[in-house]
């Protein structure tokens, strides 16, 4: 019975815990503050529209150029260090283009530096790369500056520069692309 009795007083205890904790909402407030650890953005770049879907520390890139190529980019970032909004990340990634003629890959490592300029206003850079000798190289260049006037919700502008090329093939295994981009970004 004494133990009956510890465990009905230890149950309404965390109930009542519970109750008043600012965790725990009903209804649909609830719902609206969970997250996901998941982003999706989009932006206009060169006149191409690309989008970005991130989960966590995964990302996928997609350009889809005017006639038919379309470049992926399949990323993961790492961070190293972060302190008060500005850190830095390492990455690797899979890089691809698709002419409609042939699939191309190529592997690439990178850097991602940012930093908090004021509460809702980050500047960031980005380059990743990599000579692969007789088979060709990949360069990703990104500098922009992204502003975010609600919790999840941002819009950013920037620089991009993206060189894919193959050495054996370099009239059908080339993507080369620089511009100002602008984007508007929601986590969910």
């Amino acid at each position: 019975m004494r133990i009956l009795f510890a465990i009905l007083l230890l149950m309404t205890n965390i109930a009542h815990g519970q109750e008043n904790s600012p965790e725990v909402d009903e209804g649909i407030a609830s719902i609206k503050q969970r997250t996901f650890d998941f982003s999706t953005e989009a932006r206009a770049y060169k006149s191409s529209p690309e989008f970005i879907f991130k989960h966590k520390e995964f990302a996928l890139d997609w350009i889809h150029a005017e006639g038919s190529d379309e470049f992926f980019k399949l990323k993961y970032d790492r961070e190293i260090f972060s302190l008060m909004g500005t850190g830095l990340e390492w990455n690797v990634a899979l890089n691809a283009l698709d002419n409609r003629k042939v699939f191309y890959v190529l592997p690439s490592v990178g850097i991602n530096l940012y930093m908090r300029i004021r509460p809702r206003l980050d500047i960031y850079t980005k380059f990743s790369g990599l000579p692969l000798g007789n088979r060709g190289h990949v360069s990703d260049f990104e500098s922009g500056i992204k502003y975010s006037p609600q919790k999840n919700f941002s819009i950013s502008l920037g620089w991009r520069r993206i060189n894919f090329k193959l050495r054996r093939d370099s009239s059908s295994g080339s993507f080369n692309r620089n511009g100002l981009f602008a984007g508007v970004r929601y986590d969910f």
